[in-house]
């Protein structure tokens, strides 16, 4: 009896092992076809990631991966194209007051939800009272100046503004939420993927698996013009940054962002095609008024033309830099071209430095009897009285005069430690100043150190990098700089003040001309940003820093 019982357990330990393992093998069957089906050279998707969201409503997200993919969801009033300017997008036609402080709207007659039902002046004041309501939603700032909003019927509106501005076009970039879906939801349910399935733009969501994928399909009504063949997309979601970088090299995902540093993974590999653009990673040195000799405008020129930009450029940015001579990008509506940087030309810098070093000269002359109380000046004194004999205050410097006055000079350049091609930036300045005979030491800072440097003026010149707005307002960094100069000060001012889109431009012509001719800071360059995408994909995108994606409807598969 013992040894039936036995071998009965025998036949149903079999049985049950013999189903786990044919369930199991059903499961790796299945895995293995779900894999097949996400070899991406042989998919009809085109294959993108992103990190695993928080939540997809657009104006609650705070994840660039997530942002690029709500791009394609969503559309704001105006966007932003390749150039960094913005054009219309829900927009019909606008107007605004000529006193700057309201803009009177038009929405396109056709732009619709992916439910079908109309997009109204309720959903576009409704998006903005949720930015207001959202202190950490990154559109935050873009909302701050709107006072109300007087809605006149389904498609006409007005924004009255607080204050005039002459960069609200500019501002209203942030993507426009549907208030049917989300206006009777509680605060926390505005955030749930679950309600935030329907949007506006190009493309819809066709199946949302939380922590895992999206696909998105054709929104066949949508008004824009876009190619009737544009592929479906899927998007996988990923932990991390790294792992959207090794999908691509993996050949598992089309397209992603890269850093410089990663760029030498993708370079020498046939697979994949490189685009780089003009990002917003603004490169610049700045220099310290309280420097009698940097408050010179000869001075600043001569260590301004003694500096090899295009060397900085080749050799600290490995050439994936853009020279500019102003804060905005050099494809804005208001950056002139026309305007040029001081050349490179050790000459003319020796002449620039003659001039600042007679200038203080005939300063420490005229204060001779005067009690200084600036160690330096003092040493200089003694210096120019040695030579009394040789010169006068109006009589040009001997070169020995020169030397002997340099000697007195040397310039602390600061560095954030943390940036290679910052340090290596200051260098290549150190060596272009030694050529001329001024003398500067680099000194590379934490962080903290170097905050706390810039606060106290305790530098000489600093390297530093500011990123640009999606707003072309350059106010901020000029302001940043503090630069010694009522005549900045007042276009700053003209700039807030400012009307018209011509009128804008205007002043900023101005204000690069000045800047350039009063070397009133060093302008390197803004930095490229890349896209690396599988060879696999043919057509032309249009990526910017706020929407890599941009033309992605351009793209087929090849043949």
């Amino acid at each position: 009896m013992k040894k039936k019982l036995i071998k009965l357990l025998a036949i149903v330990l079999t049985i049950v092992l013999g189903t786990v393992g044919c369930t199991k093998e059903n499961e790796n069957k299945e895995n293995n076809e779900e894999l097949n089906e996400y070899n991406i050279q042989e998919s009809n998707y085109i294959h993108l990631t992103t990190l695993f969201p928080k939540t997809i409503n657009p104006i609650l997200n705070r994840d660039k991966s997530v942002g690029y993919i709500m791009n394609l969801i969503y559309d704001g009033l105006f966007e932003i194209d390749k150039n960094y300017n913005v054009e219309p997008r829900l927009v019909e036609k606008y107007t605004q007051s000529s006193d700057g402080k309201s803009i009177n709207i038009t929405l396109k007659s056709d732009a619709t939800w992916h439910n079908n039902k109309e997009v109204t002046s309720s959903d576009v004041s409704f998006s903005i009272d949720l930015i207001k309501k959202t202190s950490d939603s990154p559109y935050a700032g873009l909302v701050d100046n709107i006072k109300s909003i007087n809605i006149s019927d389904s498609k006409n509106f007005t924004i009255n503004l607080n204050e005039n501005d002459p960069f609200i076009i500019d501002k209203l970039t942030f993507p426009i939420v549907s208030k049917n879906n989300l206006g009777n939801l509680k605060t926390d349910e505005v955030s749930q993927y679950k309600n935030n399935l329907v949007g506006n733009g190009p493309y819809k969501i066709k199946e949302y698996i939380d922590r895992q994928y999206i696909i998105l399909e054709r929104n066949e009504d949508y008004f824009g013009d876009l190619p009737e063949n544009r592929k479906e997309i899927f998007v996988k979601m990923v932990p991390d940054k790294e792992s959207q970088t090794e999908m691509v090299l993996a050949l598992d995902s089309d397209i992603a962002s890269v850093s410089l540093a990663e760029l030498s993974k993708f370079e020498k590999k046939k697979e994949f095609n490189i685009t780089n653009y003009e990002g917003r990673d603004y490169e610049m040195v700045i220099f310290n008024y309280n420097n009698e000799f940097l408050n010179d405008v000869s001075f600043r020129k001569a260590i301004i033309s003694a500096i090899d930009r295009e060397k900085v450029i080749k050799e600290a940015y490995i050439n994936n830099a853009t020279l500019s001579h102003f804060p905005l990008n050099t494809t804005s509506k208001y950056y002139n071209n026309d305007i040029k940087s001081l050349a490179y030309n050790k000459e003319r810098s020796m002449e620039y430095l003659g001039s600042a070093l007679k200038s203080v000269n005939e300063t420490l002359e005229s204060q001779k009897q005067a009690e200084s109380n600036n160690q330096n000046s003092e040493d200089l004194q003694g210096i120019i009285e040695d030579n009394s004999t040789d010169s006068s205050a109006d009589s040009e410097l001997s070169r020995q005069e020169m030397k002997e006055m340099l000697k007195q000079i040397e310039l602390n350049i600061v560095v954030s430690a943390e940036n290679s091609e910052r340090i290596k930036v200051a260098h290549i300045i150190r060596q272009n100043l030694a050529s001329i005979g001024i003398q500067s030491v680099v000194n590379e800072l934490s962080e903290k150190d170097l905050t706390k440097a810039l606060d106290s003026k305790e530098y000489d010149l600093a390297v530093v990098g500011y990123s640009l707005s999606s707003v072309p307002d350059a106010r901020g960094i000029l302001e940043a700089c503090n630069i010694k100069d009522n005549q900045i000060s007042t276009y700053i001012e003209s700039l807030g003040n400012s009307k018209s889109e011509d009128e804008t431009k205007k002043i900023y012509d101005q204000i690069q001309k000045y800047v350039v001719e009063k070397g009133s800071f060093i302008s390197l360059g803004i930095l490229d940003n890349f896209i690396v995408s599988n060879k696999r994909l043919e057509g032309k995108i249009y990526p910017n820093d706020f929407d890599i994606y941009k033309g992605i409807s351009n793209l087929q598969m090849s043949k």
